[in-house]
């Protein structure tokens, strides 16, 4: 909203403008006043009172209105078009161009919209000669019409105020109305009007009744003005006149009257509580509206000449009309105005010239605000644009690919975060916190050195598995997991007969193996190979952002980290219990063996997060935690360094696996897939290239498929056995919560807008405290809270709800 002061001041008959806006821009004119000006106003106003019998400054004559003769309309029509001829003829002036241009270039540079369509002027006035004059119509770029598009509008500020005005008080607004002398007058449509707007406010009536006590009355006035809850609105109903010495004269009884400041006092306690808008529907009011906008009250409207009675009734109502559609007071009084000149024209001619508003230059213009709980939550729905946006964000945040894209760079900034507060972690723990996993990995160094031949071209030799088995049982392994589908035994009979006898021995000696298994399409170890009496099946078919949880208690399918860390649960609880089910012959499976004795809820089970699969896991996915560094989640050896055919890991060679998950998993060679080739071989996740340092950005930058399925379950695995499973928050949930939020935001804001400079950086601050809190919430408490799409959809509703402000 641009806004404009004008200065207008005259000296004998020279008259000098001044319009100032922004940061010391301004522009003077001078202009002489014209003679002819003056005595057309007079001759106006005469017949403007001629016309008119009942008038809210004159008693008098009882009675309702009649209508006024058709010479006295005539006349006073001619006297009108005559008086606007000059005015609007001597505002023409070439030497008021600069003025005029500047004033129409602002509406050009706004751009209309619901809540920012007009152009202020804020003019004051030296002299009474130029305050009476109807500067409201005054045809700069556009006679006075509805609001529709970039439209001027002018406020009265007097030329000496003395003290500041108030911001409102958020309640639902309180409305006194003080009746006065009816000498001559009906207030019926007056209380009519007030009490259909009491349905939005708190209307209170006080005033005169025969045998009231007047200086009783005059001090139930003063009080009830200064009441300690506080008033929004003043209304005044009666006779007035303007009185430069006291402020303008109140008659609330017959021959009785109170002037501003008697009343000074109260009228000040009223704006210290709230006072944001007085309006007087009586007479010649320019000296009250001066009076009380210099005690500090922000707005008020009065009538600047005599007005008749039934005018005053009906602009009454058209005014609250306008306040009650939550229109400010200013585009109210206009709205009333235009109806008094294009619906009342012929019966109440010259009224629309009537009504001023009077501003005080540090208000902000009064409206009402809608009020309840229901109110607050219509005030948060989303507008038409927002309504757009919100769709739209919240129908990507359900669409995986998206989420997953999310995902990467938030977990990529969880891992700095990690790295920043908990030091360096990219080195191996501790002996004593080393992780139980180890991952055994048959990479392309491994083929080289142990020359391990393909069948077709395409599947792993199994004999070659076995020789990796035969050292992990000899290091006491009590847990492997084989991350292959087995059951190509047919194509490597032989193969397949030597990893059998190896498989068989080590059960033999208590090992417990989990075979990698593609459960719905039931493809999983071969017979000729395991038993799975003797040994499980766990589903292998992942998806590398997620943690898979077990399902119908794994009546149809397990996953196979799942299986893994509750093997290895059971097996390291108690290693003297002679109560474990054993790998036998018989016709139990014993998968099934073993989630039997899942359930029997011994010691191990309040160490594993297993138990807790309950209904807030099923609706929020954990996810895989690559913020963690690699070489805490688990070790990796290379089958070569494992069977001493390359340069061994140090210390992992010569360890006692007993308390160890082997995994075995293809380590990155272009063959490894189930269903195709290289389908195990992933593109590295940016917060995993994070923790590799140049080698893995480089293979992110070079677009290698250099993160395996088995590092993925090697996670997963480390994630149960820890009860560390990170709960995501859904972006749903947080447009959503960002909608709402920024939406209050905004209001707050716009309701203050002198100081959204400080609250827009409070909120740029809270902004970066979000990110920090939500990255240590991820840590603290495994909860993962999205960033990128609530900050979007709140930096949306901040550009949408502000504009140009």
């Amino acid at each position: 909203m641009t806004i404009f002061k004008l200065k207008v001041s005259k000296f004998e008959q020279c008259c000098n403008f001044e319009l100032s806006w922004g940061q010391g821009k301004r522009i003077p004119a001078q202009l002489n006043y014209p003679k002819s000006l003056e005595n057309s106003y007079i001759e106006w106003r005469q017949a403007y009172l001629n016309c008119y019998e009942n008038l809210r400054g004159k008693v008098e004559k009882k009675g309702k209105f009649k209508a006024p003769l058709q010479d006295y309309q005539g006349k006073l029509g001619k006297a009108e078009a005559d008086f606007l001829s000059k005015f609007n003829s001597w505002l023409r002036n070439e030497k008021l161009y600069d003025i005029r241009e500047t004033i129409t270039n602002a509406t050009r540079d706004n751009k209309p919209s619901s809540d920012n369509h007009w152009v202020d002027i804020l003019l004051t006035c030296d002299s009474p000669e130029l305050t009476r004059l109807p500067w409201e119509v005054w045809e700069i770029n556009t006679k006075l019409s509805k609001p529709g598009s970039i439209n001027i509008r002018l406020a009265r500020v007097p030329s000496n105020i003395r003290n500041s005005t108030v911001s409102p008080v958020k309640r639902k607004a309180r409305v006194l109305a003080i009746l006065g002398d009816d000498k001559g007058l009906n207030f019926e449509e007056d209380k009519q009007a007030l009490r259909a707007f009491s349905k939005l406010t708190e209307v209170e009536f006080i005033g005169w009744e025969p045998g009231k006590d007047i200086a009783q009355l005059k001090q139930e006035i003063a009080e009830k003005i200064s009441e300690p809850k506080g008033w929004d609105i003043l209304f005044f109903a009666g006779h007035s006149n303007e009185t430069p010495l006291t402020g303008g004269d109140l008659k609330i009884a017959p021959n009785s009257a109170i002037a501003i400041q008697d009343i000074a006092k109260p009228l000040q306690q009223a704006r210290d509580r709230g006072l944001q808008f007085a309006i007087f529907n009586s007479c010649s009011g320019i000296s009250i509206a001066e009076s009380l906008i210099n005690l500090g009250l922000p707005q008020v409207a009065v009538m600047r000449e005599p007005i008749h009675n039934n005018v005053a009734q009906e602009f009454l109502v058209e005014f609250l009309n306008g306040l009650a559609e939550y229109k400010d007071v200013h585009e109210a009084l206009i709205d009333a105005c235009v109806f008094l000149k294009e619906t009342k024209e012929f019966i109440y001619p010259s009224t629309y010239l009537i009504p001023s508003l009077f501003r005080h230059p540090q208000s902000e213009l009064f409206r009402l605000e809608p009020f309840g709980i229901w109110h607050s939550i219509k005030s948060c729905l989303p507008t038409k644009k927002e309504a757009i946006y919100l769709t739209a964000f919240l129908s990507l945040s359900l669409i995986p690919p998206i989420q997953d894209l999310l995902l990467e760079p938030r977990l990529l900034l969880q891992a700095a975060y990690r790295q920043v507060i908990q030091g360096s972690q990219n080195s191996l723990p501790p002996p004593n916190q080393k992780s139980p996993i180890l991952l055994v990995q048959i990479d392309d160094k491994s083929l080289e050195k142990d020359k391990v031949e393909f069948i077709n071209e395409r599947y792993m030799n199994y004999s070659y598995l076995g020789k990796i088995i035969d050292k992990l049982v000899e290091r006491n392994a009590r847990v492997i997991g084989v991350d292959y589908i087995l059951d190509k035994d047919k194509q490597q009979p032989e193969n397949s007969q030597k990893l059998q006898r190896t498989v068989s021995n080590a059960i033999d000696k208590g090992t417990w193996f989990i075979w990698g298994a593609d459960e719905t399409e039931n493809y999983g170890v071969s017979p000729e190979i395991a038993n799975l009496n003797q040994s499980s099946l766990g589903d292998i078919n992942s998806y590398k952002w997620y943690v898979e949880l077990p399902k119908n208690n794994c009546s149809e399918t397990c996953p196979f980290p799942y299986v893994l860390a509750l093997s290895h649960s059971l097996v390291n609880q108690n290693p003297q219990t002679n109560d474990l089910p054993q790998p036998q012959l018989s016709k139990t499976d014993f998968r099934d063996s073993i989630i039997l004795e899942r359930d029997k809820e011994i010691n191990f089970l309040q160490k594993l997060i297993f138990s807790r699969t309950n209904n807030l896991l099923q609706w929020f996915q954990p996810i895989i935690d690559y913020s963690i560094p690699p070489k805490q989640a688990y070790q990796t050896i290379s089958a070569c360094e494992l069977l001493g055919s390359c340069t061994p890991t140090p210390g992992i060679v010569r360890e006692n696996l007993k308390s160890k998950i082997a995994i075995i998993a293809a380590g990155g060679y272009k063959q490894a897939g189930v269903d195709e080739a290289g389908e195990d071989n992933d593109f590295i996740p940016l917060p995993i290239a994070f923790w590799r340092g140049e080698k893995g950005w480089n293979d992110v930058f070079d677009g290698e498929r250099s993160f395996t399925g088995g590092e993925a379950h090697a996670y997963t695995v480390h994630h149960l056995l820890n009860q560390h499973l990170v709960i995501a928050i859904s972006n749903f949930i947080m447009v959503l919560i960002a909608s709402v939020f920024g939406k209050i935001i905004v209001k707050i804001l716009q309701n203050n807008p002198r100081r959204m400079g400080w609250e827009l950086m409070i909120v740029g601050i809270s902004s970066v405290v979000y990110i920090l809190v939500s990255l240590q919430v991820y840590i603290s408490f495994e909860v993962l809270v999205p960033i990128v799409f609530p900050f979007v959809v709140f930096g949306n509703y901040m550009r949408l709800g502000l504009g140009k402000s």
